[in-house]
């Protein structure tokens, strides 16, 4: 078993090994600098950077030429970009061999090497948002990319397809061991296993450039846009707060590419970042709110913790987007961290947050500074006797799947739920026992839908806004058994737009801080007035700023329908009729 060299006084005593330890690499330093460094002295095997340690190993398929370099160190020590390096032999005698192919790799005893057309690629010290507009950017520069996956579980990694093994092969040497950004991101790059990339959507975590038309999380491609000169010190010089966000989409000379997600999505980051400063969204600079426009993760605050848990944010935050990890902070009580599947997802949330209340206490939330929510692997113990943390990837209660994403209908908060997946021939009583169970407030009325033999949906009606909340998430998913069937109903539920009260705002807001603004948001579409009431800072924050005025009139121009259009439909409807009768 091989020992660790605690002390350089220790180095002299490793056995000679073709592996050759380098630390003390200045920053960016390539794994095309070390090759050019050294390939003069024997054919190189391996090169294996570890930029976040500044150190490197590089292997030798013969052992003279390892020999020949660490005897040439002794006597004049290399460098790079003027600092020096020193070089010791590994304890390590092979490294997993994933060399470079030709003909006397071939002839050799060695297995052939493991090269693919496809990179993973690992960021460290990830300071700023990476998305695929990032990872294209440093990539496309030596190969055709073709696709472009972003995952976030345990760390920043990305995998990207190339065109061709050559294309992959010419990246890995040119970016293993650079830093996207001066100071920070930097990249360790290998081969990976996988022979293609599946993506399923286009959006800012992954990206198909053969397939451009799948559908996009924003309703808009990711827009590239030409970089500069990168400085000597990493791939893209510093960072000026535009890639790795899509607020630029927003702006007049892009209106024509608005959605009404999208629109949504800029005044959620607006929203969250307001008191931290309000030029980090539309340009002036990286900032605070610069970080927190591009993540999909939110903080959740002011909840009671006597009844808050993983699975019930968990029934709450399935309604905007598939979630991820949930964790509760033990530092802040009453604060969770939520990772949703995408970032206009999360602003989505974000949005209808302040008007949610949950066990008698209104909740607020933010964009996170973290991209992603780290697994934890010993949580501890919620009041209630639960995990602080659960991962809820692939939960089979998600509803954004591929197949079902285009099902869901998100509303804001009111008194009425809508029901679906109960048993079918289940009764209003039935139904009441399943909310008293759970000790919440029963509703008040129950109106089931057409009866088929599948199942039984429905609308459900609460006293006030506040009841339905706790509603909502205290019973969501909740299993409800059928006699007659082996497999037990989940019953799931949502807000619903229902009724004229609950299909628009009132100009009265929903907390007890008052606005003289008389925004109506009806069945999703802004029509006039200031802004959707919230409580708190929140409401100060969508008032306060012009912009605001500015972005939900873009909204109504172009997603609100002109009074002669409503005449002619209902002209066309009442002709209809008569034509019946």
């Amino acid at each position: 078993m091989s020992r660790k060299r605690n002390r350089p006084e220790e180095w002299g005593d490793i056995e000679p090994s073709p592996v050759i330890h380098i630390t003390d690499l200045p920053e960016h330093t390539l794994e095309i600098d070390l090759e050019k460094l050294f390939d003069k002295y024997g054919r190189i095997v391996e090169i294996i950077m570890l930029p976040n340690k500044r150190q490197a190993l590089v292997e030798f398929e013969d052992q003279n030429d390892a020999d020949r370099v660490i005897q040439r160190s002794n006597e004049y020590p290399f460098t790079v970009n003027n600092q020096r390096l020193r070089l010791a032999y590994s304890t390590s005698k092979r490294l997993t061999f994933r060399g470079r192919l030709d003909d006397s790799a071939i002839q050799s005893d060695r297995p052939p090497p493991m090269e693919n057309n496809i990179l993973l690629l690992t960021i460290y010290n990830a300071q700023y948002p990476i998305t695929v507009d990032v990872i294209h950017q440093v990539t496309n520069r030596h190969g055709k990319v073709l696709r472009i996956v972003i995952f976030r579980k345990t760390g920043v990694q990305a995998m990207v397809e190339f065109a061709t093994v050559a294309d992959a092969r010419e990246t890995k040497r040119h970016i293993n061991g650079a830093d996207i950004y001066s100071g920070c991101c930097s990249l360790k790059v290998e081969y990976a296993k996988q022979t293609r990339l599946k993506v399923t959507r286009n959006c800012l975590d992954s990206w198909d450039y053969e397939n451009p038309t799948l559908m996009d999380e924003t309703g808009m491609g990711v827009q590239g846009r030409p970089v500069a000169a990168a400085a000597a010190a990493s791939l893209l010089g510093k960072f000026d707060g535009e890639l790795g966000k899509r607020a630029d989409a927003y702006l007049p000379g892009n209106l024509a590419a608005v959605s009404p997600n999208s629109v949504i999505s800029a005044l959620a980051m607006v929203a969250a970042g307001q008191q931290q400063q309000q030029q980090g969204v539309f340009g002036g600079g990286y900032s605070d709110m610069n970080d927190r426009s591009a993540t999909p993760v939110i903080m959740v605050y002011n909840l009671n913790m006597a009844h808050a848990n993983c699975d019930r944010l968990f029934n709450l935050f399935c309604l905007y987007g598939d979630v991820g990890p949930i964790k509760f902070l033990r530092s802040k009580e009453g604060t969770a961290m939520v990772e949703l599947h995408g970032i206009a997802n999360a602003n989505g949330a974000l949005v209808n947050l302040p008007m949610i209340s949950f066990a008698g206490k209104r909740l607020s939330g933010q964009l996170s500074r973290q991209q992603h929510i780290v697994e934890v692997s010993q949580p501890y113990i919620l009041p209630d006797g639960s995990p602080s943390f659960k991962d809820f990837t692939g939960s089979r209660n998600n509803r954004y799947t591929h197949d079902s994403a285009a099902k869901n209908r998100v509303y804001p908060p009111s008194r009425m739920l809508h029901f679906w997946n109960c048993p079918p021939g289940i009764s209003s009583s039935q139904l009441q026992e399943v909310f008293a169970h759970a000790g919440v407030s029963v509703p008040n009325v129950v109106s089931l839908f057409k009866k088929n033999e599948r199942n039984s949906s429905g609308v459900l009606e609460w006293n006030s806004v506040e009841e339905a909340c706790d509603a909502l998430i205290f019973c969501n998913h909740t299993v409800i058994p059928s006699p007659g069937d082996r497999v037990p109903f989940v019953m799931r539920l949502a807000f619903s737009s229902s009724g004229a009260a609950e299909r628009r705002y009132s100009r009265t807001p929903i907390s007890s801080s008052s606005s003289s603004n008389g925004w109506h948001l009806s069945s999703g579409k802004v029509t006039g007035g200031a802004a959707p009431p919230s409580s708190g800072g929140t409401t100060e924050c969508w008032r306060q700023s012009p912009r605001h005025y500015y972005y939900y009139s873009i909204y109504i121009q172009h997603y609100t329908p002109s009074p002669s259009s409503a005449r002619k439909k209902k002209t066309a409807k009442t002709t209809k009729q008569q034509m019946q009768q």
